[in-house]
């Protein structure tokens, strides 16, 4: 959804990770419209590389102008969030004020997972983007006094993550604490949605997402504690 005049106007760029799908698209699409801002999903991930996918995704902020707008916001999971820090870190903030980084201490090691247990499969569903991606470490930015960083921090696992929980310990001991995961953030909080669910189920998340666009913080309201519980253990509030 775009409109012209974008130097009076925000736009919402949502980059999706490999949870990316044309049902998820649409419900992100309904909870995003006439909430004041032009909204951008795109398809920037390329099966043939991780490189080739940043490079997609700048060429698509130049040829939708997205530098004319007044304040570019962004939502990213996981993935997204990665290839959004490589273009910042190349290009420099630009017009970019507020990012929510959807982060996941249990999912961010899907990839890994992925390629050691599932490599065919991984293979021929994602590419060879997958296997670059698990072997990348995800860095926060430095402090910007530009633009604002939120962070939502998913506290339980997916289906694929509980299946492989034991070998998933291989590559370290868990943490969800903020400190650990970003801590050059303005603000942050804990939900129990899994990843999959982070996709859609915006009557969970979808008022906070708003309440920091609008006021660099998450609301009074929000979990700013972890949940008390295991990660694996499948739980719908």
């Amino acid at each position: 959804m775009t409109g012209d005049n974008k130097e009076d106007k925000i736009a919402l760029v949502i980059l999706n990770g490999f949870g990316d799908s044309k049902k998820n698209r649409k419900i992100q699409l309904m909870y995003f419209k006439d909430k004041g801002m032009d909204v951008y999903i795109p398809k920037y991930k390329v099966r043939k590389s991780l490189s080739l996918s940043i490079d997609k995704f700048s060429k698509f902020y130049s040829d939708h102008e997205l530098i004319k707008y007044k304040e570019v916001y962004f939502l990213c999971y996981i993935i997204g969030g990665y290839v959004l820090n490589e273009f910042i870190l190349k290009n420099g903030t630009k017009n970019i004020k507020k990012v929510i980084y959807d982060r996941s201490p249990t999912q961010e090691r899907a990839a890994k997972v992925g390629v050691d247990r599932l490599s065919l499969l991984s293979k021929l569903i994602y590419g060879k983007i997958l296997f670059d991606f698990s072997k990348v470490t995800l860095k926060n930015l430095e402090k910007n006094k530009e633009f604002s960083v939120g962070v939502i921090i998913e506290n339980q696992a997916t289906s694929l993550m509980r299946y492989f929980e034991k070998y998933s310990y291989k590559y370290g001991k868990y943490s969800f604490e903020i400190n650990d995961i970003n801590s050059n953030n303005n603000d942050y909080f804990h939900t129990w949605l899994d990843h999959d669910l982070m996709y859609r189920r915006f009557d969970v998340i979808g008022k906070e997402i708003l309440h920091f666009y609008k006021y660099n913080h998450f609301s009074d309201l929000a979990k700013r504690e972890k949940y008390n519980w295991n990660p694996f253990k499948k739980v719908r509030l």
